[in-house]
């Protein structure tokens, strides 16, 4: 059994791991921005609030990776010019504005409910029990009783998983840019404690 906490509370080499599982978990959409690790994980570890992402750490090694909004602020704000100087000019200065509008804009949850915006694993820790831990946690530790998640109708596993955890889908929203891009639906799920 490991334990979960806030960036914040790491050292340096456990924020690394944990940027890297984020990075990892999300290189699919995140390969759009830069191809670059490297870049990503310098672009994102200085953008992360610190204190809405935590690390799921198995024996001090973080394994896992969460990031909570409210409905006020998300978990990542990028700065203008730190993006174009680790993007790089013309792609940097291109790309910032749907990237950040893409990763702050706040989500439309209530002022009472959490917002699991990323929740990711190691692959080699995948289908081991740190997602169900992560949503314990939400639940139980931090006390949140109403948890909306969004995923990809083409991530089977991922909806199954949720639903399995008491989510229920509350939106579909199709875009033909995500069905071409091979992601189907985007899918939002809620979970309400009794």
């Amino acid at each position: 059994m490991g334990e979960i906490k806030k960036l914040s509370e790491l050292d340096e080499n456990q924020i690394k791991q944990a940027v890297d599982v984020f990075i990892d978990g999300f290189y699919h959409i995140l390969s759009n921005v830069s191809k670059d690790k490297n870049k990503l994980r310098e672009l994102f570890k200085c953008s992360f609030d610190y204190d809405m992402t935590y690390a799921y750490l198995q024996d001090g090694t973080a394994i896992g990776f969460l990031g909570l909004a409210d409905h006020k602020k998300r978990p990542i704000s990028l700065n203008r010019e730190v993006y174009i100087k680790i993007i790089g000019g013309f792609a940097g200065k291109s790309s910032y504005k749907a990237v950040s509008g893409a990763f702050e804009k706040a989500k439309d949850i209530g002022p009472l409910d959490i917002f699991i915006d990323y929740i990711a694993t190691s692959p080699e820790h995948r289908s081991k029990g740190v997602g169900t831990q992560f949503i314990a946690f939400v639940r139980d530790v931090l006390g949140y009783k109403q948890i909306q998640l969004e995923t990809y109708s083409k991530n089977k596993r991922a909806v199954m998983f949720y639903e399995r955890l008491g989510f229920k889908v509350i939106k579909v929203k199709k875009s033909l840019f995500m069905a071409l891009s091979g992601y189907g639906s985007l899918i939002t799920l809620r979970f309400e404690a009794e």
